[in-house]
């Protein structure tokens, strides 16, 4: 079992909190056939993978530098269909020119050049943009991790071979030994803050800076027009986090 692909990690609640995205836009991207996810009959369970959190995020890529919803889900289709080619969002191998989806191809003896996916046309010249830097690639072309962007002013990475795909960022850390990383997972942080401690105090518990802390609770915290900006010896918001 690879646990990219074959272990479903996360809500659809957990996605858009890690993405930074409304539900109901992934809902919606979801059920246009963009996406690949496994089907689940039970409500608020885990149903998308390591690959489809990193779909995800490079479809919000697409859409951002002007493609379609329908011409990248036809494209994924028709990979998944004719290619075989699972979770194609999250491979390498792909690029787009502004409209369309494309794949790589390399004749004998030629430099490579690129083909557009919904009508198989190649030899395509111009240039091209490709994969993403808040993903890193494994051997065989598919993503190995993935930087939560919503995160700023601090790495949050998402490792499906460490803490069960779940957030974390390294750090020194109180526990960590001579010469050791300590793996820091964002939820504990959280839950630190959820229960009303200082963030200077959570920063000295696990080794991080003030700002760290609060960069790391920011994307927890549901926003109402009357927040004032927390200071950082504030205890942490106790209600409106997710």
């Amino acid at each position: 079992m690879d646990p990219r692909f074959d272990l479903p990690s996360y809500t659809r609640a957990e996605v858009s909190l890690h993405l930074g995205l409304p539900a109901t836009t992934l809902g919606h991207w979801l059920r246009s056939g963009a996406l690949e996810a496994v089907e689940s009959p039970g409500r608020g369970e885990a149903t998308i993978t390591f690959a489809g959190l990193v779909e995800t995020h490079m479809l919000r890529q697409l859409r951002q530098a002007g493609l379609s919803l329908q011409a990248i889900g036809d494209a994924a289709v028709a990979l998944r269909s004719k290619a075989g080619r699972h979770y194609p969002l999250a491979w390498q191998g792909l690029a787009h020119d502004g409209r369309d989806l494309l794949i790589e191809i390399a004749a004998e003896g030629r430099d490579p050049a690129w083909e557009r996916i919904r009508d198989s046309q190649g030899g395509l010249p111009g240039v091209v943009r490709r994969g993403s830097a808040a993903v890193g690639w494994a051997d065989d072309g598919y993503a190995a991790t993935l930087r939560l962007v919503v995160y700023s002013d601090v790495d949050v990475l998402v490792d499906p071979l460490r803490s069960y795909g779940q957030p974390i960022l390294e750090g020194a850390g109180n526990a960590a030994g001579p010469g050791e990383v300590e793996l820091i997972r964002v939820e504990d942080v959280v839950d630190h803050a959820r229960a009303g401690e200082p963030y200077h105090a959570i920063a000295t518990k696990f080794g991080l800076e003030d700002f760290e802390v609060e960069a790391l609770v920011r994307p927890h915290i549901r926003p109402t027009p009357t927040r004032r900006r927390p200071h950082l010896d504030d205890p942490a918001p106790t209600i409106p986090l997710t």
